[in-house]
């Protein structure tokens, strides 16, 4: 391994050592700047470096967008959200405090304008890197989770289990993991070989299983129906080059229903139940309160109201919080139609990538869809740290072709 070579990989592993520190030690929220948030806030700076990010705040990086057509998008989106909504939020007198837990956020949202170009140096190990960072942070998430709900297996499908006050299994990464980690065992499974092989096969698998039963014991309805369609339309694309697998994949099968079968039945009828206990969890409501202030005056309309701002939130109990629980109501609440606009154009950006990596790895294009759903339309979450690096890990693999379906 040559000294470039060597440099090249460094950034990708201070990438994949910051997703073990975020897993192990950190929460998706954290409610202020611990040690270990600093120290993966200096692993990511060391993986990205410093000009990149000053390159992207002042927009000489639309100078050097390479030959990706999102790159210039997103650099040109980022520019607009960070400058001008800044500038509204202070011109307003929000909370400085309130203003940089916006800023960060954004940061992570568009984290692959700075780390895409770091990680694609490094080829396919950094998409490896990466996609084995994110998997980990998600399995260790989920481990601390269930160590929180005290080892409780028994409990799923019997009773809804906390989420506990750090809401662990929000975090995307552990959706991810939920997906990833069982599609790699089929992967592995499917090209067979030595068998070293069938022991990683059955590690991921047993790992996937942990993710999707905190998910399961939570009663997170929506992450799981999305998991649970992304993993068949693996295990069909699969059947479908290697029809032998289809054997393995109902044995699997059952010898997880026939012992399992109480837990994988009460879990249904808790989801059940709690969609008819809370619905849409007042999103709805949230909604029409965002839009009523919106439209309370142009400038609010046009350019929101800027990093920092609150709002009263029905969702909340009509508390003034500086969030919404959709990305959309979010962006038109801060930035306005304008913002709204800029963002759009960003996401549709990424639209093409995606499918391109649709056509090259199914496996790894399936594994992002369920977090990045929920991130994007759903939840919370896309404010979260993960929520970047798994559009940043699209990228890199359909850039690359090397993911889930070539282990």
């Amino acid at each position: 391994m040559t000294a470039a070579t060597g440099l090249r990989l460094a950034s990708a592993s201070a990438m994949a050592a910051a997703l073990l520190l975020y897993g192990g030690v950190s929460v998706p929220a954290p409610p202020s700047l611990r040690w270990g948030e600093v120290t993966i806030g200096l692993l990511i700076l060391l993986s990205i470096g410093w000009r990149r990010p000053l390159m992207v705040a002042t927009g000489h990086a639309l100078r050097d967008s390479g030959d990706a057509a999102w790159m210039a998008v997103a650099v040109a989106a980022l520019g607009w959200l960070l400058w001008v909504p800044l500038l509204r939020g202070a011109a307003l007198g929000w909370e400085a405090a309130d203003i940089l837990r916006d800023v960060v956020p954004l940061f992570y949202l568009f984290l692959p304008v700075l780390l895409v170009p770091a990680l694609r140096r490094a080829g396919a190990w950094g998409v490896r890197l990466l996609a084995g960072g994110l998997a980990l942070a998600g399995l260790l998430l989920a481990l601390r989770w269930w160590k929180q709900a005290d080892w409780g297996f028994g409990a799923v499908g019997t009773r809804a289990m906390a989420d506990g006050g750090a809401y662990l299994l929000n975090a995307p990464s552990v959706l991810f993991a939920a997906v990833a980690l069982p599609a790699l065992a089929l992967s592995l499974v499917a090209v067979g070989g030595s068998f070293r092989r069938w022991i990683a096969a059955f590690a991921c698998a047993a790992g996937g299983a942990l993710c999707l039963g905190a998910l399961a014991g939570a009663v997170h309805r929506t992450a799981l129906g999305l998991a649970a369609l992304s993993l068949t339309v693996v295990a069909l694309w699969w059947v479908r080059r290697r029809p032998w697998l289809a054997v393995p994949l109902l044995l699997a099968a059952g010898f997880v229903v026939l012992p399992a079968g109480d837990a994988l039945v009460g879990a249904w009828q808790q989801v059940a139940e709690k969609t008819r206990l809370t619905g849409a969890n007042t999103r709805w409501e949230e909604a029409a309160a965002v839009i009523d202030h919106a439209v309370s005056s142009p400038w609010a309309l046009l350019f929101g109201d800027g990093w920092g701002a609150r709002i009263a939130n029905p969702a909340v109990g009509g508390w003034r919080v500086s969030y919404t629980h959709t990305l959309v109501s979010y962006s038109l609440l801060k930035t306005g139609l304008l913002g709204m606009v800029a963002l759009g154009a960003y996401l549709c950006a990424l639209v093409r990538p995606w499918r391109r990596l649709l056509a090259e790895d199914p496996p790894l294009a399936m594994a992002v869809v369920p977090p990045l759903l929920m991130a994007l339309c759903l939840h919370t979450s896309f404010k979260y740290l993960d929520t970047g690096v798994i559009l940043s890990l699209m990228l890199l693999g359909s850039e690359l072709r090397k993911g889930l379906s070539k282990p």
